[in-house]
């Protein structure tokens, strides 16, 4: 296929992302800008088809998360962290019985290699697992595609059991209230975009790209400097582009590596949404925790993909983003000898 050809389709299924965010948002579907985006993608990556890949302008994606994520932290942050230690415990304990759970399931049932099984299983970020992975000799592909098939899933049922589950009303994320932004509220939300930009390309910070501009954003807004708001339109942008970015994941990949590795990565998706709804529901009994929140926090999302839920469907935003900051914290130090420990003692 020509250059131009393959622009041309790049052109067609970016315009086709943003038509299938724009029907789904239409009838409703929660988060439906990105699922319908995601969704197209996903399909035209399976068939072959040259998909518009947003890798290039996805740091600055993130950094506006980052910078809508630190708007919405309440001025009342520092003095709930103290509170929120007995759920970060209990998230904990999660990843740890997610992990050996799903370890043993993917020996046993899938017959998977031991250092691809413990990548695959450990509830971190698909930068850091692929790389850990490459350097201990896994297969990266595989562990890839379970985690691209993680946040896939995560993304498609969490408004599902949000719905069913805990009865709550999930809107489509964007919000209907127009948002009007002078030109130094453009400036300080650029800042912090790039803050994150910056963080990416220079700084050792785990999810800096996240972690920095939602620092900076939350001391604007607290220290009184600004108090931008996110206009739907940035909202909708950077659902449609995070929905592209999941779903060219699966570029390169054939519907039968798909199916093969498809079901193992169902399974232990399905655990870790069983653990998280088991955990968020015993922990909503006492009263202190929205059950929908810590649905959320405990889910096996990513980071960006979770706060960004949490934003549309008007949780708490703070709580949510601590908990998956914690957990792709604990994972960076986790992995390497979990790594080292499951492979030994699995025969």
């Amino acid at each position: 296929m020509t250059n131009t050809k393959t622009q041309i389709f790049r052109g067609l299924t970016f315009l086709g992302a943003v038509c299938g965010g724009a029907i789904l948002a239409r009838i409703g579907v929660p988060l439906g800008w990105l699922v319908g985006a995601m969704l197209v993608i996903v399909a035209a990556s399976l068939t072959h088809v040259p998909v518009f890949q947003p890798k290039p302008v996805m740091p600055y994606v993130r950094g506006a998360v980052g910078a809508m994520l630190g708007a919405s932290i309440p001025a009342g942050l520092f003095g709930s962290l103290s509170a929120w230690w007995p759920s970060l415990l209990i998230m904990f304990a999660l990843m740890l019985t997610g992990l050996v759970i799903n370890f043993l399931i993917l020996r046993r049932m899938f017959s998977v290699r031991p250092v691809d099984a413990a990548l695959c299983a450990m509830p971190g970020g698909i930068t850091e697992m692929i790389v850990f992975g490459e350097s201990a000799g896994g297969d990266a592909r595989r562990v890839a595609i379970t985690h691209a098939l993680r946040i896939a899933l995560s993304i498609l049922a969490i408004p599902i059991l949000a719905a069913g589950l805990f009865h709550v009303s999930v809107s489509k994320g964007t919000g209907d209230v127009a948002v009007s932004m002078s030109a130094a509220d453009w400036f300080w939300f650029g800042a912090c975009m790039m803050s994150g930009v910056l963080a990416d390309r220079y700084s050792r910070i785990p999810a800096g790209f996240v972690i920095v501009p939602m620092a900076l954003s939350a001391g604007l807004h607290l220290g009184g400097v600004s108090d931008f708001g996110i206009p739907p339109s940035v909202s909708i942008a950077v659902q449609v582009l995070i929905g592209i970015n999941v779903g060219s994941r699966f570029l390169g990949f054939t519907l039968r590596e798909l199916t093969q590795v498809a079901l193992s990565a169902l399974t232990i998706v399905s655990v870790q949404l069983v653990l998280a709804i088991i955990a968020a529901t015993t922990m909503a009994t006492t009263g202190r925790w929205d059950p929908l929140a810590l649905l959320l926090a405990y889910a096996p999302g990513g980071l960006a993909e979770m706060s960004l839920i949490a934003i549309g469907m008007g949780r708490e935003v703070a709580f949510v983003a601590c908990h998956h900051i914690m957990r792709v914290l604990t994972s960076l130090f986790l992995a390497p000898p979990a790594l080292k420990r499951l492979t030994r003692m699995s025969p």
